[in-house]
């Protein structure tokens, strides 16, 4: 989606370049002032007992969230930090729209997420308004959510080190405690604040995008390359503010009849060349086989080298890469990215075949069409990790070449996952119809009829195809009544999609929208399973009214907001997982307001379990008798 360009009001400029100038002659006193700050807040967290992992924004955290607005940390400590106390307050966000002239978006936000003057906002209350506030200012698509690592603080410098590189950030709102998980508001390489402490946001191995299971192409086409939108090393954002390129050989550069060739491991600044160009487009290859990689502005790589060609495209908001490389030549580089290496080759042929079904389905939605892309290079399509290349990957695809899964003489719908409980699910868990191809079916080694899903999800000895993955049994423990303030912000967040994946009604019956209206926590239930054991109707109990969840990635996340505890079948607690890792889910509500959750498989459980896959392989399956058994009544086709 393109975003929209936000403009600021003439007197929101001039009130601006005024305070630029008064900040001339302010910036010492704002220096010692905000080392005032600073020493105060450590000394009032110190007595209110607000420290890093408090659920309560700090007021100095403004100071890092507010660059995207944009101002520098030190504004923020200038303006608006002074008039505030140590926690942030619904009183000192209103100061902020205030202060932004933003009355008109201070009054929405103020009915759909309603806060007191002097109520402390939650972090979870706080990233409601901030990522509605950057959706009003039109820079959404700018901030990007993601994990990372704590690792500690670059020595003498703005930036702090993580598992997935060094950030640049204001030092002085950003509190982590080293070795912990973060969820962080990432805009190009600056952190801007928190979202969430409580792990990684996705799950491994889980084509996500839930596609509309009728918009099937009418006819099989298999395109000869594929354009994928290069973003992993740009924190998953699209745009980018700079593009620079090296090649492993020479490269040779074009826009229209305007050429340029560079040596090998020679970094070319693109935005540059485009810009004496006045080119809106540039075309990158490298000769004999070459690869090409991205660099930072000092020339070294900060991506995997690329086969097949680049595109860089720049409009108002940025420039953005398209690598193009050859349909079998990207399957190089999926397979790696979503099975394990060490899988049975069976089993890495039934990824193969997978991958390169959906993403001929996707080059034929056309939904990266604004991109010039098919497809993205992260799990919002399929992994795309071409560093990963390895010879079992590379015998797969090759093995598989040009072949497909169809269905009625159509692209089949393909999706996959990590671990079933030992019953995969249809689309009913996502509320759609349930189709031929994509139907519940057993995993379990030796055939039976499951009468108790309770007894089932419990039993530790049940033997499936996918057993020996450590999420075929897992248990999580919840915390529901202490921390129900998380549970309905995470009811609400869903409510306020207008999703129709749940509904929460007052003891009347009455269907509401007011998570303040139900009240305190009082249990939850399992109401109704498919027939493979997942839940689609879970019941939370309030004392002033009731909220299912239908939905089955819903359940995992407002559940998941209030997990404590996650283990998995050996008994090693899991710290990389912030929801629960399926719904096909068994539930003890305890007298103390807790809940005891156990549950099989990883993923949404809907089409093929990876690690069944793996698990028929070694039993002596085919490639195609395996997608079978996952897709009844497709069959594995071949286009040249």
């Amino acid at each position: 989606m393109m975003r929209k360009t936000f403009f600021y009001t003439s007197s929101f400029i001039k009130k601006r370049r005024r305070t630029q100038l008064k900040l001339l002659l302010l910036f010492a006193a704002c220096f010692f002032l905000s080392l005032e700050i600073g020493w105060m807040t450590q000394k009032n967290r110190s007595v209110l007992n607000v420290d890093e992992e408090s659920d309560i924004v700090l007021s100095a955290e403004l100071a890092g969230y507010l660059q995207i607005i944009p101002f520098s940390p030190d504004e923020t400590r200038a303006w608006l930090l002074p008039s505030m106390g140590t926690c942030l307050t619904g009183a000192d966000i209103d100061r902020v729209l205030s202060f932004l002239e933003l009355d008109s978006f201070s009054e929405t936000v103020h009915t759909s997420i309603p806060y007191e003057n002097e109520e402390e906002i939650t972090r979870q209350k706080w990233c409601l308004i901030y990522e509605r506030l950057l959706e009003y200012l039109g820079v959404s698509d700018e901030v990007n959510v993601i994990s990372l690592r704590y690792l500690g603080m670059v020595p003498g410098e703005s930036r702090l080190m993580a598992d997935s590189g060094n950030y640049d950030c204001d030092t002085e709102s950003i509190h982590f405690t080293y070795g912990e998980t973060y969820e962080v508001y990432i805009c190009g390489n600056t952190l801007l604040g928190t979202k969430t402490d409580t792990g990684e946001s996705q799950v491994q191995s889980e084509n996500a995008a839930e596609e509309e299971l009728d918009e099937l192409p009418e006819e099989i086409a298999i395109p000869e390359t594929v354009r994928v939108l290069l973003t992993q090393d740009n924190h998953q954002s699209a745009y980018r503010t700079t593009v620079s390129l090296k090649g492993s050989t020479a490269l040779r550069i074009s826009a229209g009849e305007m050429t340029y060739e560079a040596d090998a491991d020679v970094s070319v600044d693109c935005a540059d060349l485009m810009t004496q160009w006045n080119a809106a487009e540039l075309t990158i290859t490298a000769g004999d086989g070459g690869r090409i990689c991205i660099t930072n502005t000092e020339g070294s790589a900060v991506s995997s080298y690329y086969k097949g060609s680049m595109h860089v495209y720049q409009n108002d908001n940025g420039f953005w890469i398209v690598n193009e490389p050859a349909l079998e030549e990207y399957l190089y580089g999926v397979v790696p990215g979503e099975m394990p290496e060490n899988f049975a080759l069976e089993a890495l042929k039934t990824q193969a075949v997978c991958a390169r079904t959906y993403v001929c389905r996707k080059a034929a939605a056309g939904n990266y069409a604004d991109f010039q892309a098919d497809v993205n290079d992260t799990t919002d399509c399929q992994v795309y990790l071409p560093s990963k290349e390895n010879e079992a990957a590379i015998q797969a695809v090759d093995a598989t070449a040009g072949q497909v899964l169809a269905y009625q003489g159509r692209l089949a719908a393909v999706y996959y996952f990590s671990t079933s409980c030992g019953f995969t699910s249809g689309p009913e868990v996502w509320q759609s119809e349930t189709t031929d191809d994509l139907t519940g079916v057993s995993l379990l080694t030796e055939k039976q009829e499951i009468s108790d899903f309770d007894s089932f999800l419990r039993d530790t000895g049940i033997m499936a195809y996918d057993s020996e993955s450590r999420y075929f049994r897992w248990t999580a423990e919840l915390s529901p009544a202490s921390a129900q303030e998380n549970l309905k912000q995470a009811i609400s967040d869903e409510l306020n999609k207008n999703s129709g994946r749940l509904t929460a009604t007052d003891t009347d019956g009455t269907v509401i929208t007011d998570t303040g209206l139900l009240g305190d926590y009082k249990t939850m239930t399992v109401v109704q399973r498919n027939a493979s054991g997942t839940v689609t109707d879970l019941q939370i109990q309030f004392t002033g009214g009731s909220v299912h969840l239908y939905h089955e990635n819903v359940i995992r996340t407002i559940l998941g907001s209030v997990m404590t505890s996650l283990t998995d079948k050996n008994g090693d607690l899991v710290y990389t997982i912030s929801i629960l890792p399926s719904a096909a889910v068994s539930v003890d509500s305890l007298a103390d307001g807790s809940c005891s959750v156990y549950g099989g498989g990883l993923g949404h459980g809907i089409g093929m379990s990876q690690y069944g896959a793996n698990g028929m392989a070694e039993a002596g399956k085919s490639f195609e008798e395996i997608l079978q058994m996952f897709f009844p009544g497709t069959e594995v086709i071949t286009r040249p």
